[in-house]
């Protein structure tokens, strides 16, 4: 299953993701809430789903949108042990039910921006969200030692604690009874994109067919989403992975 992340985080972004799902090269998109989507965006996306793709809600708490209100450093949420900030529980169940209200029924999945909902503190949290008869998490963690090392080789030393978090977390999510999926790759260096033409094929030949890919296609003249990179560095790496996507 391939699944691009962060629909709503530009509109010339969405125009990619929705492209590649209407040719058949992505299976699904996690959506941001809280970036003022186009209503016409919503529509196609909407009859995508009728026709078979996967709509998750991509639950954020560190990137800000002038919609979205406070978002919290990702030192303070990451914390082992720490005490969340206010308002954490109460800013995901609005974002349940804004995603409810754009698209008329609960998210397909649940995932998080920079995977915070596997985060130990916010993990026990997410049980508590309501959840359809096919609703499911995702769990950014391979399935076998050789997916966990191709991965960490891949993404770099930040990889390890995202799968340390998926591991602990797939467990609260199991004892919830939520279901999960079994295997998972995607993790890269986004801001290499040398990096990510040398890793992403390699991630994408060794998938087997219960693996959950994580993509990241987009527009390098997205405002929004190039926002805080360099343009030639972002424009070379959005070539790359709309590249690897299609092919």
């Amino acid at each position: 299953m391939r699944i691009a992340d962060d629909f709503g985080l530009g509109r010339r972004h969405d125009e990619v993701i929705l492209s590649l799902l209407a040719a058949g090269k992505l299976d699904g998109t996690s959506v941001m809430v809280h970036g003022r989507i186009e209503p016409g965006a919503i529509a196609r996306l909407r009859a995508l789903r009728d026709n078979g793709a996967q709509v998750g809600l991509h639950l954020n708490l560190t990137q800000p949108f002038p919609e979205s209100g406070p978002v919290s450093p990702l030192g303070k949420l990451i914390r082992p042990g720490g005490r969340l900030p206010d308002g954490i529980a109460a800013s995901l169940h609005r974002q349940v039910e804004e995603f409810v209200a754009l698209f008329g029924n609960l998210p397909d999945y649940y995932d998080g921006h920079q995977h915070c909902h596997c985060f130990p503190a916010i993990a026990p949290l997410i049980p508590r969200l309501p959840y359809g008869p096919n609703t499911w998490v995702r769990v950014p963690l391979p399935a076998t030692w050789a997916g966990r090392w191709l991965n960490l080789c891949a993404g770099g030393a930040k990889v390890l604690a995202i799968m340390t978090f998926a591991a602990r977390a797939r467990t609260v999510f199991a004892r919830a009874g939520l279901r999960v999926n079994s295997d998972f790759s995607g993790f890269l260096r986004l801001d290499d994109p040398a990096a990510v033409r040398r890793r992403l094929p390699r991630l994408l030949s060794a998938a087997g067919p219960q693996c959950l890919v994580m993509l990241h296609p987009g527009d390098a003249t997205d405002p929004i989403q190039c926002l805080g990179h360099a343009p030639e560095s972002r424009a070379a790496e959005a070539e790359i992975l709309l590249e690897s996507a299609l092919n």
